[in-house]
């Protein structure tokens, strides 16, 4: 196992940062794609998971986090269109990769990067060979993703497009805290796991609040993955698993990702798995029992 620096240049000349880690003798490519206001190292311990079962492993950071952030000056601030430009990344990774190892490349997406991944195979849906979604959300947030849109719009200008949005937050991650009526810190609702949530609470990369502009964007993509004539883009070839916890918020306590299988079900794919865990939140990856949730995410992208 290697783990080395990574980046890659955008098609609109962004050039983005990360890790890749190497296995000895590979099989396969994974790609990883981040939650928001978090990074690409927070995932080495599942990386090197799959480095010893013959994976390599590629994350690289969003705009505005870990090491695109200028050195955390500019943590939450992000482009104009950046959830799209986003998806058209992962695609270019996914190409990368590939072409470099000629081997198959599965893309993983948890929290925000779950629904940049869900936006991923609508657009570029034959591009990878498997597809992981991981704390997301689904058709069952529509409205509630539209509206944010809307709010997300009107509070934000360019004079004030940097600013910390306060009242986003409340009215999302804010919603999430609230979810934990024994909570000890407001980061509770991410893992039953105190240790990682303890280490959330103490990193300065970590849950920092977003700016205006990233709540804008975020929601503007949010909104448009449950348009039918998106949906229909979505080859029935694909393969995909959903994974998330039964007491995660941000993903209505389990009714999301089992709306999301449905919806998938419906749409004529032919391989499409969900495992909801009992007794677990949102970053699933970092609970104790992670053990089975690493165990099934090997299990599919090998079968």
């Amino acid at each position: 196992m290697k783990k080395s620096l990574y980046s890659i240049k955008s098609v609109n000349g962004d050039v983005l940062r990360g890790y890749t880690w190497s296995a000895e003798k590979p099989v396969g490519n994974v790609v990883i794609v981040t939650g928001m206001e978090e990074y690409a190292e927070r995932y080495d311990d599942f990386a090197q998971f799959l480095n010893k079962n013959g994976f390599n492993v590629f994350c690289v950071d969003h705009y505005g986090q870990g090491l695109n952030s200028e050195n955390g000056k500019k943590l939450g601030i992000v482009p104009s269109s950046f959830f799209s430009k986003t998806v058209r990344i992962v695609d270019d990774i996914v190409r990368k990769v590939r072409k470099t190892t000629k081997l198959p490349v599965v893309v993983f997406g948890h929290s925000m990067g779950s629904f940049i991944v869900q936006d991923f195979v609508q657009r570029f849906t034959h591009d990878a060979d498997k597809i992981v979604i991981c704390g997301s959300n689904g058709p069952n947030a529509k409205l509630l993703f539209k509206f944010g849109a809307k709010i997300g719009k009107w509070t934000c200008s360019k004079k004030n497009q940097f600013e910390k949005a306060k009242l986003m937050e409340s009215l999302s991650i804010g919603a999430y805290v609230k979810s934990v009526k024994d909570r000890k810190t407001p980061n509770d609702w991410l893992s039953y796991n105190e240790e990682n949530v303890q280490k959330y609470c103490a990193d300065p990369m970590c849950g920092y609040g977003s700016s205006r502009i990233f709540y804008r964007e975020l929601l503007k993509g949010n909104a448009r993955l449950f348009n039918k004539k998106f949906l229909k883009k979505i080859s029935p070839d694909n393969h995909i698993l959903i994974i998330a916890g039964e007491d995660d918020a941000c993903g209505a306590f389990g009714k999301g990702p089992r709306a999301l299988y449905k919806q998938y079900q419906k749409l004529g794919i032919k391989d499409v798995e969900l495992h909801v865990y009992p007794h677990m939140r949102h970053e699933i990856l970092n609970e104790k029992e992670h053990q089975q949730v690493y165990d099934d995410v090997l299990k599919f992208i090998t079968k």
